[in-house]
């Protein structure tokens, strides 16, 4: 692999619009340390218009200073993670960042015990256009926002109830090892969880077996560890959620979120009433891969596959030609980006291996790729495109705070630009094989990202929910519980292994409760995008509509406007159906 200097410098990002260099960094570094000093002067001073005003106005400029600070260290660390010059700045920024939250931690107690009357008044005061968000949340929070007191209790306990997650990452990135498997051949293969995604992959049905097997079962020896970290993580949701005077867990995850339970519970059985296409699915791969009978260690072979190899340039176009349906102003804006080098695009030693999208209001949005020519590539390229246009059209039409759409849209924009690369490349291609793979492509990730993340939050769901009635939770009934619902989501056809009750133990995601479900709402709403676009029920317009309104409405109201109601059968009815035709196209071409 290349190293950091060998990569041309046309496919290395530019943070000059961020900082020239280190130096302009740490004078601007110095400058946000000094002025976080003032957050101070207005503790006990928040009681009328002026000195509320002011205060939000300094967070404001201190929030301005603060973002491209971690934006670039962070990312110039990621490029090269060795380089302990960009550690040693981010660590830098994350502590003064830890210091503004403790400094300004009396301001929103101190404004949720103003009278109503007076918050709903300054909030439609034209002079806090810009803060709306911020005064609109703690007025709809106040109820469960406690005295300054408490919540500096609640802040000192949040230092150490993040360790059950902490636990997990420590155990599963230094503590876990593995045994070596054997291959077809019997020969010995040394095993990871880098190597396992590997190994699932391989036309070896003896290897995809034996990793499946060794993954879970080496998981299933430190179940009562396992067990009892999660369950203090499910206890420490409950124990927030109590004294913030909710109900339940979900309750409150939902209510910060501004989603409605019926949204979750809406996923939920509309997943549950259509488990016949997963099974559907599996039947059909089981067919498609020759095999004498589907088990869980064959779910993510594909012999599907595309051998085609691009350059950058090549894939970059087929993006931007794809994506031509969203108007020249979108592809424009992806165009700049290139041009300005605001993709990271290659592998390089010790760079981090993935891809995202990130930046600060003001600046510029960054993506960062691993572009080795495939396909999937092509595609991961669309996603985080996705990402920065949902930013640059947000943060172009809103203020600072107005700008941060909700985590339960964000990765609708990436996935309707995967969705529509997808429908591109189908329907300019006239081989069966082609066809095939990309309608593969489209099925499988509908079952990793609905069927799955839905397994999923129906789990901890009922986890949760178990806990909250003083029921008995323990090692066995997680297990159980888990097997259960994997019974019932692959279907009687798929062979199970009962290692694989294990599971749920190895899904970092559950340490932030309630959040996988967003992932399946999130295609579920893509996949609604792109149909009512071709069904002419919504115009471009409407969708930049949707992509400009950053979080001035709760996140249902917002997909209203490209006529997507979550609360509604209707959207998950129409996924289904498109999932139901690829599903019945594939069969044909399979024969």
């Amino acid at each position: 692999m290349k190293k950091r200097k060998e990569i041309e410098d046309k496919y290395k990002w530019d943070f000059s619009e961020y900082f020239k260099d280190d130096n302009e960094w740490n004078n601007c570094f110095n400058e946000y340390s000094n002025k976080i000093l003032n957050i101070k002067n207005f503790n006990g001073k928040l009681k009328d218009k002026k000195s509320i005003l002011k205060c939000f106005k300094l967070l404001e400029e201190l929030d301005l200073m603060a973002e491209p600070l971690y934006i670039y260290a962070n990312c110039q660390k990621d490029v090269e993670v060795t380089n302990t010059n960009y550690q040693q700045l981010l660590n830098k920024i994350e502590n003064k960042l830890t210091e503004q939250s403790v400094a300004s931690s009396f301001i929103v107690p101190q404004l949720s015990h103003l009278p109503q009357k007076f918050l709903e008044k300054i909030s439609n005061d034209k002079d806090f256009k810009n803060y709306s968000k911020i005064l609109k949340d703690i007025i709809r929070e106040k109820e469960h926002t406690l005295s300054e007191e408490c919540e500096k209790i609640m802040s000192s306990v949040s230092s150490f109830s993040r360790d059950f997650d902490a636990n997990f990452s420590n155990f599963e990135n230094g503590d876990l090892k593995f045994n070596n498997i054997l291959n077809n051949s019997k020969k010995s293969l040394p095993m990871s969880q880098s190597l396992y995604n590997v190994y699932l992959r391989q036309n070896d049905e003896v290897l995809r077996q034996n990793a499946y097997i060794e993954l879970h079962s080496t998981f299933g020896k430190f179940n009562n560890f396992l067990s009892s970290n999660y369950l203090g993580s499910v206890k420490k949701d409950i124990f927030y959620a109590k004294n913030r005077k909710f109900s339940s867990a979900i309750e409150s995850a939902l209510f910060y979120e501004q989603v409605s339970k019926e949204v979750y519970s809406m996923l939920t059985k509309m997943v549950d009433e259509n488990l016949n296409l997963e099974h559907k699915y599996f039947s059909l791969k089981q067919k498609i891969l020759g095999l004498k009978s589907f088990k869980l260690s064959d779910v993510y072979y594909n012999k599907l596959k595309s051998n085609k190899k691009y350059t950058f340039e090549e894939g970059f176009d087929i993006v931007c030609q794809a994506l031509s349906i969203l108007g020249d102003d979108y592809i424009n804006e992806i165009k700049n980006m290139k041009e300005n080098r605001k993709i990271d695009v290659f592998p390089n030693e010790n760079k981090y291996n993935g891809a995202y999208k990130t930046g600060a209001y003001g600046k510029p949005p960054v993506v960062l790729t691993n572009f080795n020519g495939n396909f999937d590539d092509i595609s991961t390229l669309a996603h985080e495109l996705g990402h920065a246009m949902h930013s640059v059209y947000s943060n172009n039409s809103q203020s600072m705070y107005n700008s941060n759409y909700p985590i339960f849209l964000a990765e609708i924009a990436s996935t309707v630009n995967e969705t529509i690369l997808n429908n591109f490349m189908l329907n300019n291609t006239t081989k069966k094989d082609e066809k095939m793979f990309y309608i593969n492509e489209f099925v499988s990730r509908f079952h990793a990202t609905v069927f799955r993340q839905t397994m999923f939050a129906d789990f901890e769901d009922k986890i949760h929910k178990l806990v909250e009635d003083n029921e008995p939770v323990s090692s066995e009934v997680l297990n159980e519980t888990y097997l259960n619902l994997v019974k019932k989501y692959f279907g009687k056809k798929t062979k199970i292994f009962d290692c694989v009750k294990y599971e749920w133990s190895r899904i970092p995601h559950f340490y932030t409760a309630f959040y996988v479900y967003k992932y399946a709402t999130g295609l579920i709403s893509a996949i609604n995008i792109v149909e009512n676009l071709k069904e002419n029920i919504i115009s471009v317009d409407d969708y930049k509509k949707f992509l400009s309104s950053g979080c001035t409405l709760d996140p249902i109201s917002t997909l209203k406007i490209v006529k997507v109601d979550l609360s509604t059968p209707e959207p998950f009815i129409k996924a289904f159906k498109v999932l139901d035709k690829y599903l019945k196209d594939l069969a044909k071409l399979v024969g």
